[in-house]
């Protein structure tokens, strides 16, 4: 196998049958489908690819079975849900490592477009799906629907289903609505405030805009201060670069000390974004410090790297940072937070992360689209922490317990998360602590009281924006 290496994602980086380009990634996990192909993407050379990557690049090779026997699996995708059994047993790999295809990818991290109706879920104790966030310019978005109406029953095309009858078997909200295909219609009945209404969304090519135009820069009031910059993004690609260089554009200019950066569904995504975010918060620091420390499996430890702070003209100097976060806050988002803590008066305010202090390498399989995403790396921070596996709360300093409810606008300063972050910035103390080890989607055992759906098939853009159709 002939490598060559190109940047990567973190949680992203690539690998060929013949061509292995290293991309670093942080996103979720999941699959997708691959089979009927002949000659170079027939499904034994997709198995090869699974094979031979994980052999040579998998993060965990003690975990992985001394023999194989190709036949013995119907598709790559059985292939590689049986190689990452032990890490997944292990809470190490849960689904991260996972099949797409190169154009799915690129159109998500390159151009920030999807299929769908433009908005993200969370799903309730008993399984009641809310919407947290509509996209600008999308089906959902000239529908009317926003933050805090409950899905309550779908239309399927033969009349409404409730959605508690539909999801008694264990389905996920994201399999009533259908798969990523332009002109999938879907009926909603949403309520809101004790009000009904349906709806009829087509999915169509939606782009996300990684820092929302209409909130996701604003300067808060707090007492004793120039004011707080509030920064929300959604996710890691490559779009997000020139915005958030715009924001801290601003916020240098207002000459902002005290920063609050909402992270609360953000799934990960490229570690190039999560780099330069760094060095935006770090015009404090010089090239000799450390954001993170890159560690390959023993056999690859020659590709291990450090990545140190270049500070940027945008960059500023924080007094105190609060992230906010949940369960669907990985990854990629992670990184930001365990880099800056050792530099920085850093808290986490919401719940618990999810835990995902590992990233994955891109393999593609030549002459074809398809693209395995492997779990090839892992990251520490400057002080060697890392292996946060049950999340961030027990490594942090301070980690503030907060309830994100949905009855506010994001960004607006009395909504839980944020009013709880002004709260600690100005006081440098928590009224509630989250519990080390929170019950969220990542976490073994328990309630789920914050759940992201995603179908049995996700799309790509499911893999790194939890909830999202």
């Amino acid at each position: 196998m002939q490598l060559h290496t190109l940047p990567t994602r973190l949680g992203v980086a690539a690998v060929a049958v013949v061509t292995v380009l290293m991309s670093a990634c942080g996103g979720g996990g999941g699959g997708a489908g691959g089979g009927g192909a002949t000659g170079a993407c027939a499904e034994s050379a997709r198995k090869q690819l699974v094979l031979d990557a994980t052999r040579e690049w998998y993060l965990f090779p003690d975990t992985l079975p001394a023999s194989v026997n190709l036949a013995d699996y119907p598709t790559a995708e059985a292939l590689l849900d049986s190689l990452t059994a032990g890490a997944r047993a292990e809470r190490k790999d849960r689904h991260f490592s996972y099949l797409t295809t190169r154009a799915a990818e690129q159109s998500l991290l390159g151009e920030g477009q999807f299929n769908g109706f433009g908005f993200r879920t969370r799903t309730d104790p008993v399984n009641r799906p809310f919407i947290l966030d509509v996209f600008a310019a999308s089906p959902a978005a000239d529908a009317g629907m926003q933050r805090g109406d409950e899905i309550v029953a779908v239309d399927q095309g033969s009349g409404f289903v409730p959605v508690s009858e539909s999801l008694a078997s264990g389905g996920a909200i994201t399999d009533l609505l259908g798969p990523s295909d332009v002109g999938v219609t879907r009926g909603l009945r949403l309520t809101h405030g004790g009000v009904t209404r349906d709806l009829s969304l087509t999915k169509r090519m939606v782009t996300i805009d990684p820092v929302p135009d209409d909130f996701g820069v604003q300067t808060l009031p707090l007492a004793g201060t120039t004011g707080v910059a509030y920064l929300h993004l959604r996710t890691y690609i490559s779009t997000a670069d020139t915005q958030l260089r715009d924001a801290f554009t601003q916020f240098r200019a207002a000459g902002l000390q005290y920063f609050i950066i909402d992270l609360r569904y953000n799934g990960g995504g490229l570690v190039s974004v999560s780099q330069l975010l760094n060095d935006l918060l770090g015009d404090a620091r010089g090239a000799a410090d450390v954001q993170f420390r890159t560690a390959y499996n023993p056999a690859k430890s020659n590709q291990n790297t450090t990545t140190t702070f270049q500070p940027r003209p945008e960059s500023v100097q924080p007094v105190r940072i609060a992230f906010l976060t949940t369960d669907g806050t990985a990854s990629a988002s992670e990184i930001n937070i365990n880099s800056m803590k050792p530099w920085v008066e850093v808290a986490i305010v919401g719940s618990n992360t999810y835990g995902k202090p590992v990233g994955q390498l891109a393999f593609d399989l030549s002459g074809c689209e398809d693209r395995l995403r492997l779990i090839s790396f892992k990251t520490t921070n400057a002080l060697g922490e890392g292996d946060y596996y049950d999340g961030l709360a027990a490594t942090m300093k301070f980690a503030c317990a907060a309830t994100d409810g949905l009855d506010k606008p994001l960004g607006d300063a009395t909504e839980g998360l944020t009013s709880a972050a002004l709260d600690w910035l100005s006081t440098g103390a928590c009224s509630a602590v989250i519990p080390p080890i929170a019950t969220g989607a990542a976490k073994p055992g328990g309630p789920q009281p914050n759940r992201f759906p995603r179908s049995r098939h996700p799309s790509a853009a499911e893999l790194w924006l939890p909830g999202i159709g």
